[in-house]
């Protein structure tokens, strides 16, 4: 069984993931719990976890620190990461380490968390156990073969062994090699099924005289092809020409028999088995590249398509806070033009994982206002889970771009269909004011009461009344004082009235209102009458 440990500092949100699991029946184990990653390291020196479940904000060490150092220890490690909306920004910190998962407290249901550990699962039962599709046996050979090649991209072997156990697994000595990288979205079949395709379809490509290859998964459960030249062979004049050839028509391969859509990355030229960590490297970017240059193609590393970004990515920063406004004044246009801003300033500068963060950034933007003006919480759960499974099946920036429009066009819809009955429950709530100005009344207890939620509330009311909610409240309230000022009660008492309880912050807000204070208010009316034009 893979091993399982649990990293969060709320004993209550422990027990709960460890309760909501049927561990043992899907094939894991807990290994342990620990309350901080201090406590999770040294619970580690008596065995790594194949699995590691972690909180991102923890006392003593958060989960930032426990992950890079755990990254650095293990890199073969799964990782979940829970978090809290609020705690976006470190999220964004984890996603640099590579996590595997990332899922909200909040939304975590038990089968798509169970479902998240299975995914986990059958990763590293492919990645570890070196299985071949639909049940056949593997021979010592292959297997071996894969953990030498598996074993020299991670950089886990030492120099000298590497020509010795090439040797011993009868691979010749690497005279001229490539690397491709095949990529798939892993959102939509499962690692199994992915290499169990790419295997069926290599068998089936046409045998080229001057090149032969390997085939092995990485740790994140992609294929990749070394492709070699013995030594002694002269590189064909052509050079790489016939690899292209290959790579296109196991993308076609992959399409027509298998339903995949494949994008390949592809090395530069090494001469060495020390060169292969880096031509790994370099296919695997040149693959990530389908996201400005799309998927189903084959992208060499070093040629034209792979230019340098024009800007560097610390530079940009997407406002959350001024999507959420334009939301709220319903202004689609300004939304929509500020997106494709966002998106074009993505293209420009082709950094991928810029891209993930902005992403989750607008999603987590997305799903809030959902939450906010939906008066229906099944509902806003079930649109979370289907926009973050149909975002991670997306592969290119320009779906992403695509895809983000065309759902901030449906918030708007539903807003511009809720907005008639949303302006009589506002003109609701100043009647109310109006009436019961002297009780408490808090922008929670107001939204309550018309049925809204506290953030869509503040924001339709100052689009329809003109000023805030606070403003409005308490200029109602000075207006009633402004009245009982001309009897003879106390400033004091006609705070309390009309329900501001504290004689000095009665005496200052009137005073910030009108321009004068309480005392000099009455003062003016005994001696001029009438009211004082404020």
């Amino acid at each position: 069984m893979y091993r399982v440990m649990i990293v969060e500092d709320e004993f209550i949100v422990r027990y709960g993931i460890r309760s909501m699991i049927d561990w043992e029946k899907i094939g894991l184990q807990l290994a342990g719990e620990a309350a901080n990653g201090k406590e999770a390291l040294e619970l580690m020196e008596a065995g790594m976890p194949d699995i590691l479940i972690t909180d991102i904000k923890m006392p003593v060490m958060d989960g930032i620190e426990l992950i890079a150092k755990v990254r650095a220890a293990s890199p073969e490690i799964k990782i979940i990461i829970l978090s809290n909306l609020e705690d976006f920004q470190y999220a964004k910190e984890a996603i640099k380490h590579g996590v595997s998962e990332y899922l909200i407290k909040s939304d975590m249901m038990p089968r798509d968390f169970e479902q998240s550990l299975l995914a986990l699962k059958e990763n590293l039962d492919a990645v570890r156990k070196g299985r071949v599709a639909e049940g056949k046996s593997a021979s010592p050979e292959p297997v071996y073969k894969e953990k030498f090649l598996l074993d020299i991209i991670e950089g886990h072997m030492w120099e000298e062994n590497r020509e010795e156990q090439a040797e011993t697994l009868g691979m010749a000595r690497l005279h001229s090699a490539y690397l491709m990288h095949v990529s798939l979205n892993a959102a939509e079949h499962g690692y199994t099924e992915r290499q169990s395709s790419i295997r069926r379809a290599a068998e089936q490509l046409r045998r080229e005289d001057h090149w032969r290859y390997e085939l092995f998964p990485d740790k994140q459960g992609d294929m990749n092809m070394l492709w070699t030249q013995a030594l002694g062979e002269r590189e064909p004049s052509d050079g790489m020409a016939p690899l292209l050839d290959l790579a296109n028509d196991l993308i076609l391969r992959l399409s027509e028999a298998h339903g995949l859509r494949a994008t390949i990355g592809i090395s530069g030229r090494f001469s060495d088995w020390a060169g292969m960590k880096e031509a790994y490297a370099q296919a695997v970017h040149a693959a990530k590249q389908k996201m400005f240059l799309g998927s189903g193609r084959v992208i060499v590393h070093g040629s034209d398509d792979m230019r340098e970004p024009e800007s560097q990515a610390e530079h940009f920063k997407i406002s959350t806070h001024q999507i959420q406004s334009m939301v709220y004044a319903f202004q689609t246009k300004e939304l929509m033009d500020d997106l494709e801003d966002v998106f074009e300033q993505l293209a420009a500068r082709r950094d991928v994982e810029l891209v993930q963060i902005v992403s989750l950034e607008l999603l987590m933007v997305l799903t809030t206002l959902w939450q906010e003006v939906s008066n229906d919480p099944q509902q806003v759960l079930q649109l979370k889970k289907q926009y973050f499974d149909e975002l991670s099946k997306l592969e290119t920036l320009e779906q992403s771009r695509a895809w983000f429009i065309q759902s901030f066009e449906a918030l708007m819809r539903h807003m511009n269909g809720m907005y008639h009955n949303d302006r009589n429950s506002i003109i609701k709530a100043t009647q109310y004011i109006q009436q019961f100005y002297h009780q408490e009344i808090s922008l929670q207890s107001i939204s309550s009461l018309v049925h809204l939620s506290k953030n869509y509330f503040a924001n339709l009311f100052k689009k329809e009344v003109g000023e805030s909610f606070l403003e409005y409240l308490t200029r109602i309230r000075i207006e009633k004082a402004k009245s009982l000022l001309t009897g003879e009660l106390k400033a004091g008492d006609v705070g309390s009235l009309v329900g501001i309880h504290d004689p000095k912050y009665f005496s200052k807000v009137f005073k910030k209102i009108t321009g004068v204070s309480p005392s000099e208010y009455r003062q003016w009316i005994r001696e001029h009458g009438g009211n004082l034009s404020v």
